[in-house]
């Protein structure tokens, strides 16, 4: 028995100093783990940013540059000159100057193509001679000269097919050329997109990185293999996490994102290699992994589960589940991210709210289901009636909201409510039954007239009820109240 109890307690001891030296181990391993980790996230955070720094640096100062001798080529008196002579001397002689003008101008920058759009005649002059009349009306590859004009921008970029080579995407650079205080022309460039493309390769081919760029919902626009010019081809699992930051650390590694104005997107770049000894990572894994693989075992399964379902039903509470845009909580998280922005007030913004006229009358008269047609159409019509850079969504029932990044200017603000009232008025008939479908429109400008969502929601829908209020199927913009003292 005395025996017994003397085991016993050596057996205590044993198992007490077990529990001892597993505790320490394990505490020391957590330890390290943390150190680690911190260390390796601290280098791939510092080797990202100076990476990101030297691809957004190419990249902006090839399509910046670029943007420069378009400026240059609307200070040129020469061009000028020549484009007096439009009405003076012969057609072929005046598109051969334009032509050879152009031609140089091409091939010293090593450009795709050169454009100039005579105002006066809408002709459209390349290094090749006249291309074509440019007819807005009725030819949908010219509605971008229209909205351009209309915009009142002095210059702006498009990531395009070449109409004149339609295997070669582009990024055209455009820019209002003024004599004398009036509109001249629009001219141009044609910028290869394998300039930029090449850049992002030969980055990520030699650091091992994945570069793109995307819309402001995260969707990829654009890399270095693949292109979608209508809406964003898909979205990388992490650029999801890049909605509300611009770095963030994520299991795919650290992400940086800056806005490049001129085109309208994000430049995103990930990264989740370090420059630590590949020695001493190598020992670290060898250490853990044994630790560790049970519990991987366990719960990687339902990790990347939950992720995936995270993911999606984050996109889906963003997303308006009749017309596939944006609902209410994405409209106002992805404009609370631009007014974020460093610069949002500089660059300006417009917000429209549209509401549609008779959508009762339309359900009685029809049923739900064509009302629900109508909510689909104007959805559409509206992504088609706006760039890719614009937030367009439904904030609920038969009312939407575009909210429109350096849309500002009176004149350039009611030519564009104008123009939704033409494009979205139309009749609806059956068994001769009609409904006239149009709608109202309130519009409010960033920053004049508020500098937050709620305060530009509120006061373009004053100004959308002063539209419903008058007769419908009309806009107001709202400092046109504030004139007439109805704020």
């Amino acid at each position: 028995m005395k025996k017994v109890s003397e085991n016993l307690k050596e057996n205590r001891l044993l198992i007490s100093n077990i529990f001892a030296i597993s505790f320490v181990v394990f505490f020391a391993l957590v330890m390290l783990i943390v150190f680690f980790n911190s260390v390796v996230k601290e280098d791939i955070e510092i080797t990202t940013k100076a990476l990101f720094e030297g691809i957004y640096t190419s990249i902006n100062d090839k399509l910046e540059g670029s943007a420069h001798i378009t400026k240059i080529m609307c200070d040129d008196y020469f061009l000028q000159n020549i484009l007096k002579q439009e009405s003076e001397i012969s057609e072929k002689e005046f598109e051969n100057m334009m032509a050879e003008y152009l031609e140089r101008i091409r091939i010293a920058n090593n450009w795709e193509g050169t454009y100039l759009i005579s105002y006066d005649t809408s002709k459209y002059y390349t290094p090749e001679g006249i291309g074509k009349i440019v007819d807005p009306v009725n030819d949908d590859y010219d509605i971008w000269y229209k909205n351009f004009i209309d915009t009142g921008m002095e210059y702006g970029a498009d990531l395009t097919y070449d109409q004149f080579n339609s295997k070669e995407y582009v990024i055209f650079i455009d820019r209002r050329m003024e004599v004398d205080g009036k509109l001249a022309s629009v001219l141009g460039c044609a910028m290869r997109l394998n300039d930029i493309t090449d850049i992002m390769k030969r980055y990520s081919d030699e650091y091992d990185i994945d570069i793109c760029f995307t819309d402001i919902y995260g969707n990829t626009t654009l890399d270095e293999e693949k292109i979608n010019l209508g809406v964003a081809y898909y979205s990388r699992d992490y650029t999801e996490d890049m909605i509300k930051e611009n770095q963030v650390y994520t299991k795919e590694g650290f992400i940086v994102r800056k806005y490049i104005p001129l085109l309208g997107m994000y430049l995103v770049v990930k990264n989740s290699r370090h420059v630590l000894s590949e020695r001493f990572l190598k020992i670290f894994i060898i250490f853990i992994v044994y630790s560790v693989i049970a519990t991987l075992l366990l719960t990687v399964y339902n990790f990347y589960h939950f992720h995936n379902e995270k993911a999606v039903l984050k996109r889906k509470v963003r997303t308006d589940y009749l017309t596939k845009i944006s609902n209410v909580n994405g409209l106002q998280s992805n404009i609370n991210l631009f007014i974020d922005e460093e610069g949002s007030k500089f660059i300006g913004a417009t917000m429209f709210i549209i509401d549609i006229d008779h959508f009762k009358e339309v359900n009685d008269t029809f049923g739900h289901g064509r009302g629900d047609e109508v909510l689909i159409r104007i959805g559409r019509e509206l992504s088609k009636s706006f760039r890719g850079g614009d937030i367009v969504g439904r904030l609920g029932g038969d009312e939407f909201m575009v909210f429109s990044p350096t849309l500002k200017g009176y004149e350039h603000i009611a030519s564009k409510a104008k123009e939704l009232n033409e494009i979205l008025r139309y009749k609806l008939e059956e068994d001769g039954k009609s409904v006239e479908v149009s709608v109202s429109i309130g519009a409010v400008t960033y920053p004049e007239d508020a500098e937050n969502y709620q305060d530009l929601y509120k006061k373009a829908d004053k100004a959308l009820y002063f539209v419903k209020e008058h007769g419908k199927n009309g806009y107001c913009i709202y400092s046109d109240l504030e004139r007439v003292n109805l704020a």
